[in-house]
C-alpha cells in the first residue's frame, strides 16, 4: 500500500519543472499511503467536480491546479492536462488517472502531492467544504440564507427560527445575503461562542469517514448480489416498492444516477451522487430516502409524506402526517393544523405547498401549540417515518373523505365522520310541497313537475312573496256562463269555462296519451305541461 515518489533530477524543460525546482529537490523521496492519497484526491475531486461525473474536465482541472499551486500558469496547466489524458484532447481526468500520475513521480507530481496534502490536512476546512458541496445547489461556492439554514437544521435539529436568524446575521459579514467557505471557517474558529464550537465538533464528527460509512451501508442494502455494483433496473424496482416515487420520478432518478449509461452503478458513482447537492426535486428526494446520510433522517420522512410525484408537501399531506404521527389531540385539531400550515412564518399566502425547511418551521409551531418540546415532537414524527396504510372503507375508496381547508387544498376529513348540513323547518316544508306525488315508481328524472298552488301558505299573505305566489298560481275568477248566455246559478256545475292548472290536467288524464305498458312508460313532455 505504500509507494515512493521520485523527483527527477535532470534539467527541467523551460517554463515548466524549472519553476518547481525550489519545491522538488533532485533526491526528494515521498512515502505515500495509497489509501490515504485516494481519500485526499477524492476530497479534491468532490470539491471541483461541478457536474458530479466523478472526473474533472479541462476547466475543472485548471481550477484544481490553481487552487493547489497558484504559481502555475495556464500554459503549464495545459501541458499537465495533456500528460494526464495521454494525448486524448478534451477527455476528462478520472481519480484513478490522477492518482497514477502522482504515483508515477516527477518534480511536478511531487509538488502537487505536497500541495494536496497541505490543502487537505485541515480537517475542519475539509469538512466545511464537504458540507458546502452537499447544500450548495447553485454551485457558486456560496450558501444563501435558505441553504445556510438547512445546514444548521441538519447539524442541530433543535435550532429554532429565531436562532437561525441570529446565526445568519453573525455569519453574513459581507452583507450580501450569502456566506462563503472562508466566512464560515472564520466564524467557526474566531467567534468564540459556545454554539460555534459545538457546531464545529458536529461538522467534523458527521462528515468525512463517518459519512462515507453511512453511504456505504446504504449501498450494501441495495447491493443484492454483493459484487459491489448496483443494477440500475433493480434500483428502480426498489424505488417503486418504496411507494414514494412515481414512474416519471424513477426514470429521472435512474438517468441522473447512471451518467455513464452502462446500466450499473459502482460505489464511487453512488457516493459522488449522494454527496452532490445538485439536482431537481425528484433527485434530491431520492438521495434523502435512499441514503439519509445527513441529519437525523427528518428529510426522508418529509419526502415520504409528500407522496409519489411530489417533492413538496400540500395541506392534505400535512394533515395526514399530523394524524398518522398522533399529533392531533385536545389542543390541536384539524382547524389548528390548517392555520399553522398557512401561517406566514411557515409560508406566504401565495404558496400552496411547503418545502422541507418550511416543514421544519411548521414542526416548531406545532410543538409550541401542543405544549411539548421540539425534540419530543421530532422523535414522534421520526418513529412513524412514513404514512400509515389505509384500511377498511378508506382502502376500498382509495382515499379518505375530503373537504375544503383553510390552506386552499382539499384534504381528508380528520377527527370524525363528515356531517350533512341540517335543513331548517321552512326548508323541510318547502321540500315536502315540492315532492312529486305522481312520480312513476322506479323512474328517476332531474325534472320535477310540481303543484305550486299552495306554495303561498309557506310565506303567508302578510308577505309580498306570499301575495305574489297566490296571484300567480291560484286560478283566475271566471264567471260561469251557460251556452245560452245566461249566468249559471251559484253551486251549479259548469265544465265549459272552468279553469284547471296544467298539473291537475295531467293528473286527471292519467297520462292516457302515452304508452304505459312495461318499462317503456313515457312521462308528459315539458311543452304539454306548459301553461
Amino acid at each position: 500500500n505504500r509507494m515512493t515518489i521520485m523527483a527527477f533530477d535532470g534539467k527541467a524543460p523551460p517554463g515548466r519543472d524549472r519553476a518547481m525546482s525550489d519545491d522538488a529537490d533532485a533526491d526528494a523521496r515521498l512515502t505515500v499511503d495509497r489509501e490515504c492519497l485516494a481519500d485526499r484526491i477524492r476530497a479534491i475531486f468532490d470539491r471541483f467536480d461541478k457536474d458530479s461525473t466523478g472526473s474533472l474536465n479541462r476547466i475543472e482541472l485548471h481550477g484544481a491546479f490553481k487552487t493547489l499551486i497558484p504559481s502555475f500558469t495556464p500554459v503549464q496547466i495545459n501541458d499537465y492536462y495533456k500528460e494526464l489524458v495521454k494525448g486524448k484532447d478534451g477527455a476528462p481526468v478520472s481519480r484513478e488517472e490522477f492518482c497514477e500520475w502522482i504515483l508515477k513521480g516527477g518534480g511536478v507530481a511531487a509538488s502537487v502531492y505536497k500541495a494536496l496534502m497541505k490543502e487537505t490536512s485541515d480537517v475542519l476546512a475539509t469538512s466545511v467544504r464537504e458540507v458546502f458541496a452537499r447544500f450548495d445547489q447553485s454551485g457558486d461556492g456560496k450558501l444563501d440564507m435558505r441553504e445556510l439554514w438547512r445546514v444548521f437544521k441538519s447539524l442541530d435539529g433543535q435550532l429554532r427560527l429565531q436562532d437561525l436568524a441570529v446565526l445568519s446575521q453573525e455569519l453574513d459579514t459581507g452583507g450580501d445575503g450569502s456566506v462563503s467557505v472562508k466566512e464560515f471557517l472564520h466564524w467557526l474558529r474566531n467567534s468564540g461562542s459556545a454554539r460555534a464550537t459545538a457546531l464545529a465538533r458536529v461538522i467534523v464528527k458527521e462528515t468525512g469517514k463517518a459519512r462515507e460509512a453511512r453511504i456505504r451501508n446504504a449501498f450494501r442494502r441495495y447491493d443484492a448480489t454483493g459484487d459491489g455494483v448496483l443494477d440500475v433496473a433493480e434500483l428502480a424496482s426498489a424505488l417503486k416498492v418504496l411507494g414514494s416515487f412515481s414512474s416519471d420520478e424513477i426514470k429521472r432518478v435512474s438517468a441522473d444516477l447512471d451518467r455513464s449509461g452502462d446500466g450499473t452503478v459502482s460505489f464511487e458513482e453512488f457516493s459522488t451522487w449522494i454527496k452532490c447537492g445538485k439536482g431537481d426535486g425528484s433527485v434530491l428526494k431520492a438521495k434523502s430516502i435512499l441514503a439519509p446520510s445527513d441529519g437525523d433522517g427528518m428529510e426522508a420522512v418529509f419526502y415520504n409524506f409528500c407522496g409519489p410525484g411530489q417533492a413538496d408537501m400540500d395541506g392534505s399531506n400535512f394533515r395526514r402526517l399530523c394524524k398518522d404521527c398522533d399529533i392531533l389531540g385536545t389542543s390541536i385539531d384539524g382547524v389548528t393544523v390548517d392555520l399553522i400550515f398557512s401561517d406566514t412564518r411557515v409560508k406566504d399566502h401565495s404558496s400552496r405547498n411547503i418545502e422541507f425547511l418550511q416543514f421544519e418551521f411548521a414542526l416548531e409551531l406545532l410543538s409550541e401549540k401542543k405544549g411539548v418540546t421540539l425534540r419530543q415532537l421530532r422523535t414522534q414524527v421520526l418513529v412513524q417515518g412514513a404514512p400509515k396504510k389505509l384500511t377498511g372503507k378508506e382502502a376500498q375508496r382509495g382515499e379518505e373523505p375530503r373537504r375544503p381547508s383553510f390552506s386552499g387544498q382539499s384534504h381528508p376529513q380528520l377527527g370524525g365522520s363528515q356531517r350533512k348540513p341540517k335543513k331548517s323547518s321552512s326548508q323541510k316544508r318547502v321540500a315536502a310541497l315540492l315532492k312529486r306525488s305522481h312520480e312513476i315508481p322506479g323512474e328517476e328524472s332531474w325534472r320535477r313537475d310540481v303543484d305550486n298552488s299552495k306554495l303561498w301558505k309557506v310565506f303567508g299573505l302578510h308577505t309580498a312573496a306570499g301575495q305574489n305566489l297566490k296571484k300567480l298560481y291560484q286560478p283566475p275568477y271566471v264567471p260561469r256562463v251557460r251556452s245560452s248566455g245566461s249566468l249559471a246559478p251559484a253551486g251549479a256545475s259548469c265544465q265549459e269555462n272552468s279553469w284547471t292548472s296544467p298539473f291537475e290536467q295531467a293528473v286527471s288524464r292519467g297520462f292516457k296519451d302515452h304508452p304505459t305498458k312495461g318499462r317503456n312508460r313515457v312521462r308528459p313532455s315539458a311543452p304539454m305541461l306548459a301553461w
